[in-house]
């Protein structure tokens, strides 16, 4: 195999390339129905600038004059001004329209987006799926920060391999051949295990840019007269094609399903068909020079429409990927080309000036607004709904257990022991209002709470491994020291445990199980759950009174940002419910094996639908103002309106020792 490495100029049917995957993209996150599988341009997007980079640097190694400040500067000259001029836009947009939350949350995002630093921050969120993935107007920049990553690392590499191998190209060649096969193989066994990490890091999209790395010495080499064909152009298109209508969100991504786009368009890019239908015409070139402006800008438009529950309303659809276009013209006419003529007049540390300055200044502006409250923006009917998402314990993220380290529990009060608390989030979101209920200011509440982990003994995870995994050791923790902690003392259990029986629409796969591991929630498994809790529950029993609170309602939306967006602006509130009926469907299976607790160990029931529901639905506000943090925690306000039911396990208590006196 030979090489000839040469300078190489445009070629407009990469450009066109590009025109391809920015449309997909943005009709993907329109909902434009025929593109469930738009979300590959990024992965195109990533090939091509595989390709692209390692031309650069392999020429640069290759007449010895290649420079690491040029490199980077360069890029930054690329991407850094037009995503500057976002952030601020949105930044000084949202001083006007956004209550305090959604402000302090957008700034946060812009922080990490300023840095590079947004697909980290998202791979420990919520899958890129998710539905209230479009309350994120930031979300997008997570693959400029997987393309900055790589332009960081990836020149280091081959210079480090060019170092001691004497620039040879073929080593070059068989290590990136070597990247794509590493990156490939933990994409593959990451993505099904843990899917919003798979989707998001440098590691498992590396193979993506390396294998338009391997394209690019097929390119230069004599094996190009072989794929330099319309037939690998018409296969590369064929793929592409398949990825665009027939993938789905459904799919583990970016695992083996990744390669369809990816070899698609490693095809298209060896076929290099300049006078190709599909990427010559006018329009495409228009959209590829503007690809990464019309990027940077679609998404707020996406996230504006579903703030205003407009994102499936096809005119609105209409005119929002049309102004995202529009803005993605305007930002590449006003930005990026006065940027390149301008900056081409400037020495190298002048363009550096040039570029860091507006971007510290920007990312000053994101921390100040993260952290300093300014009072007066919004109407204060608007701020006083939004802050109840605020209003939860403030001590809740530090006190409950890791999933990775178990730590010290938390106690609320005062020096005795009064009562433990034991659950999931939903647990820890009520240990303050249990901790008002006690009888006196003497004794404490007990923390025992870990986010996801339901109180059932034994339990385990498909998709982490058992070092990341700690709630079957952590229930097992508590088990034993209930035995030895005062009996008399009650215990309150605390979970969403329809949610483990049932998941949710979007997350179709169970992920935690007894005895094997489930594709589907089939009622075999839910039984199978619910008599391992029935198990675990009686367990404590055996120590202590136990009581259960029975399933708080879960909302169909995140009611603080639903009723002051709307109140926002429509001008009046809506308030959030669910029927009855639709409660006890969701929590028939939970309910049952609650009240059959009672009969077999004498465990007692606490129903908050005493207080949030009436006769016909479950509300998601008291008086106006929100009583969940979300859709499904109770925030503090919610939690004061169970006072009445927290304190009958103490006034049974007392009950019980007059009951005792009695009988002496």
């Amino acid at each position: 195999m030979q090489f000839l490495i040469e300078k190489s100029g445009f070629r407009n049917d990469i450009n066109g390339l590009r025109a391809w995957a920015v449309i997909s993209v943005v009709l993907f996150h329109f909902l434009v129905p025929g593109f469930s599988g738009g979300f590959v341009g990024v992965d195109i997007f990533f090939v091509i600038s595989g390709f692209l980079m390692t031309g650069i640097i392999t020429q640069g190694l290759v007449e010895q004059k290649f420079s690491f400040s040029r490199f980077y500067l360069a890029r930054a000259v690329r991407i850094v001004p037009a995503l500057v001029v976002l952030v601020l836009s949105l930044l000084v947009w949202a001083w006007f329209y956004l209550p305090t939350p959604d402000y302090q949350g957008l700034a946060g995002h812009a922080r990490y987006a300023l840095v590079f630093w947004s697909n980290v921050e998202f791979a420990s969120a919520d899958s890129y799926f998710a539905a209230n993935s479009h309350e994120n107007w930031l979300l997008h920049t997570w693959s400029l920060s997987v393309e900055w990553q790589f332009y960081i690392l990836f020149p280091l590499l081959l210079v480090l391999i060019a170092k001691f191998t004497n620039a040879r190209l073929h080593v070059l060649f068989y290590s990136l051949i070597a990247l794509v096969v590493l990156s490939l193989s933990y994409s593959i066994w990451l993505s099904p295990r843990e899917p919003t990490a798979a989707f998001y890091l440098l590691s498992t999209r590396a193979w993506e840019m390396a294998a338009g790395g391997v394209a690019y010495f097929v390119y230069v080499s004599n094996w190009r007269r072989v794929v330099e064909r319309p037939l690998t152009l018409y296969t590369g298109w064929l793929l592409l094609g398949l990825s665009f209508t027939t993938l789905n969100s459904d799919l583990s991504w970016p695992g083996a399903w990744a390669l369809l786009p990816v070899v698609g368009t490693v095809l298209v890019l060896l076929a290099n068909q300049s006078q190709s239908i599909l990427t010559k015409p006018r329009l495409f070139q228009w959209l590829g020079d503007r690809s990464y402006s019309i990027y940077l800008w679609h998404w707020p438009f996406a996230v504006w429409l579903y703030y205003i529950g407009q994102l499936g309303n096809p005119w609105y659809l209409a005119v929002g990927i049309a102004v995202s276009i529009l803005a993605g013209h305007l930002s590449y006419w006003w930005v990026e080309q006065p940027v390149r003529r301008s900056f081409k007049e400037l020495s190298g540390r002048l363009r550096f000036v040039a570029v860091m300055v507006p971007l510290v200044m920007v990312l000053a502006m994101s921390l100040v607004i993260r952290n300093v409250v300014f009072d007066g923006r919004m109407p204060t009917e608007v701020e006083r709904i939004a802050a109840e998402a605020e209003n939860r314990n403030p001590r809740g993220d530090a006190c409950r257990q890791s999933m990775s380290e178990l730590h010290e529990p938390c106690i609320y009060g005062g020096e005795r022991l009064g009562a433990i608390v034991i659950g999931d989030s939903h647990a820890a979101a009520l240990v303050r209002s249990v901790e008002a209920a006690l009888p006196n200011d003497g004794l404490h509440v007990l923390d025992w709470t870990m986010s996801a982990c339901p109180t059932i003994r034994n339990l385990r995870h498909s998709q982490r491994h058992s070092s990341r995994f700690l709630c079957p050791e952590f229930v097992d923790y508590a088990i034993e020291q209930s035995s030895q902690l005062p009996p008399e003392v009650p215990l309150l259990v605390v979970n969403r445990i329809s949610n483990y029986l049932h998941g949710e629409p979007q997350k179709q796969e169970p992920e935690i199980y007894l005895s094997e591991p489930a594709a589907t929630y089939t009622v075999e498994r839910a039984q199978e759950l619910i008599s391992g809790f029935k198990d675990t529950v009686c367990t404590f029993a055996q120590h202590r009174p136990v009581y259960v609170l029975e399933p708080v309602a879960e909302m169909p939306v995140d009611v603080p940002e639903f009723m002051s967006r709307k109140l926002h602006f429509n001008g009046e509130i809506e308030r959030v419910s669910i029927s009855i009926s639709e409660y006890e469907q969701r929590h028939k299976l939970a309910l049952e094996a609650m009240h059959e607790l009672t009969v077999e160990c004498n465990v007692k029931l606490l129903a908050p639908t005493a207080v949030l529901c009436d006769e016909e639905n479950c509300w998601g506000d008291k008086d106006g103002l929100p009583v969940y943090f979300d859709d499904d925690h109770l925030n503090e306000r919610g939690g004061r309106l169970l006072l009445t039911e927290f304190r009958k396990m103490f006034s049974d208590a007392s009950s019980d020792e007059s009951a005792d006196g009695n009988e002496e």
